[in-house]
């Protein structure tokens, strides 16, 4: 049972200076610190129940445990995640409904990856078949319908997965939009591969293409061979 923890902490830093340490929430899997007094305790405590909820449903679909998780409720940013057990997550995507978790929750548990294509399209994947709530890239749209919109434009901001990887290793990648492209094509090309080329095999695709890259050993095709295969199939599934 979640329990409200300490409601407020004060602390002297300075003779003159008072510091009011942010509420804290916790259960024995989820520890959360709310830096934005405009949520709800009903609010975070909701958050840790779903933060709780998934990561139980994506460890055992990882086989991965990286102990408790502490989730840190911001007032500004983006939502991210800090080895090895801590979730960020602004509080506008909570006010929204549209807290991505279960997509930074995977991020925990799956380091080591091949490439940030295959990282962050897993991450997509995972908010998408198991999150509770819609939200980043494609919020609740199919995810292959926002890829095929991405890439049929006269003028795309990325044309395929190769775009969509140069785009998610850069370190500052630029206008959301273009983010917004990439991540989709990247959710789009590993919920393809994982469900339609290795029948939603999800410990197949983490032990032959998550931390090797390699496509020909785990599909017998190249990443080249692959790409007309994947647009073909997002022209017409959309």
């Amino acid at each position: 049972m979640i329990r409200f923890m300490a409601a407020i902490l004060l602390c002297v830093t300075l003779p003159t200076l008072l510091c009011v340490a942010p509420p804290t929430q916790a259960s024995d899997i989820v520890q959360a610190t709310n830096h934005d007094r405009s949520l709800s305790s009903n609010q975070v405590q909701a958050l840790v129940g779903q933060v709780e909820r998934e990561y139980e449903k994506l460890k055992a679909i990882f086989a991965v445990d990286v102990g408790p998780v502490t989730l840190s409720v911001r007032k500004t940013g983006v939502a991210r995640h800090l080895p090895p057990a801590e979730i960020i997550i602004p509080s506008r995507l909570i006010k929204q409904a549209r807290a991505i978790t279960a997509h930074e929750l995977t991020h925990l548990l799956t380091q080591g990856w091949a490439s940030g294509l295959l990282k962050e399209g897993l991450a997509v994947y995972a908010q998408d078949k198991f999150g509770e709530q819609p939200g980043w890239p494609n919020d609740a749209k199919p995810i292959h319908r926002v890829a095929a919109e991405a890439i049929g434009v006269a003028q795309p901001l990325v044309r395929g997965p190769g775009d969509a990887n140069r785009v998610l290793t850069t370190r500052n990648p630029g206008k959301a939009a273009l983010r917004r492209a990439a991540y989709s094509v990247a959710g789009s090309w590993v919920t393809w591969i994982i469900d339609e080329r290795m029948g939603g095999d999800i410990a197949r695709f983490m032990a032959t293409l998550y931390r090797s890259g390699n496509y020909k050993r785990a599909l017998g095709s190249s990443f080249k061979e692959l790409l007309p295969l994947w647009r073909a199939y997002v022209k017409v599934i959309r």
